[in-house]
């Protein structure tokens, strides 16, 4: 399997599994969602950013389209995921909720928490899904949360949750290799799209009624594309590094080999325009550099910097500005606008 516009498909077993479980037959209609609609599947600080990279695959061929005929999605996808920046604020915890009072039907823990790039791909129901829980809700709706962090699943089957009760927290384990959760609803046999309320043959665009409570709503409107993270470094680091998360330091070294400003970003497009300067302690640049996309990129990992040749970095206060463009309908757009700064010590 292969990823597409994120990560590698997920849950479809999970799905089935689930369904097994259940004996509520499919409904001609969809009825109110529990409570009032399902709330936000995670307890997010202030501080972190956790968006929607994945939405549901609404595409019937090879290709595929979210709810809005976007791009954010993959062949296939049956869910969505919603992603910490990095392995940084994965390891703060990030707790995974109950979107509605119900029954823990199924609860796994014990796989580990490594990127699907270094494990392979699983091939069971567990190991594609990792630690995950699956709560039952009555009226023949069931959520799962799947990919959480190794030995943080809080409850096991047959537990009764409230909405917003702490399930596990966000993980790296199964088939995935950025933390975050992914998170289905379905409805008797029908596997439906949160967002829009319509199951997977639905058309993109299409007007439907969300299934999430109006303040879960709210919190997961849709962003086409954000920043995971940005600093300096006194050399130049790797893709996976900054999609893993770096520690960036607040000084450097006017001694280190390289000065170097990085970037990562998610739900890059085609055609996007992006800008990388690094301002000087006098106020000049130091150095610039800009490109246009040429393809969509779930994921991009971008720097410029140089190389010390002899002379110490000059000392003070440099600023890194990133700045991403997008052309929406004639006008350009900007989507990400972000400032860095970093002092340089003399040594």
């Amino acid at each position: 399997m292969r990823a597409r516009f994120g990560e590698v498909r997920s849950t479809q077993g999970a799905i089935a599994a689930i369904l097994l479980a259940l004996s509520a037959p499919a409904l001609a209609e969809v009825p109110a969602p529990p409570g009032g609609g399902f709330g936000l599947p995670l307890d997010c600080p202030a501080d972190i950013a956790c968006t929607v990279q994945n939405y549901i695959d609404h595409d019937p061929g090879p290709g595929w389209r979210d709810h809005t005929c976007g791009p954010l999605s993959y062949d296939g996808h049956r869910g969505i995921d919603i992603r910490l920046p990095t392995l940084v604020e994965m390891r703060r915890g990030v707790a995974v909720v109950a979107a509605a009072d119900g029954e823990v039907l199924i609860a796994r823990d014990g796989q580990p928490d490594r990127p699907m790039r270094e494990a392979g791909p699983g091939k069971t129901v567990d190991q594609r899904n990792g630690n995950w829980v699956a709560v039952r809700h009555g009226d023949g709706w069931v959520t799962t949360y799947a990919h959480m962090l190794k030995g943080s699943v809080a409850v096991r089957a047959g537990q009764r949750v409230a909405r917003g009760d702490r399930l596990g927290l966000v993980g790296l384990s199964g088939n995935t290799d950025f933390p975050h959760l992914h998170f289905a609803v379905t409805l008797g046999n029908r596997l439906l799209d949160p967002f829009t309320g319509q199951e997977l043959t639905a058309a993109c665009g299409d007007a439907a009624e969300s299934l999430w409570s109006p303040a879960a709503q709210a919190q997961l409107a849709y962003r086409a594309g954000g920043l995971l993270s940005a600093g300096f470094l006194g050399r130049q680091p790797t893709h996976h590094e900054v999609m893993d998360g770096v520690d960036a330091p607040a000084a450097i070294a006017a001694g280190a080999p390289a000065l170097v400003f990085w970037t990562g970003s998610w739900g890059v497009l085609k055609g996007d325009r992006q800008i990388l300067t690094i301002i000087g302690p006098d106020g000049s640049v130091f150095m610039s550099a800009e490109r246009v996309l040429e393809r969509n990129r779930a994921t991009e990992s971008r720097w410029i910097g140089r190389k010390r040749r002899s002379e110490p970095w000059p000392p003070g206060r440099y600023r890194g500005l990133y700045r991403l463009e997008r052309q929406v309908g004639g006008a350009t757009v900007t989507v990400i606008d972000v400032q860095r700064e970093v002092e340089v010590a003399a040594d």
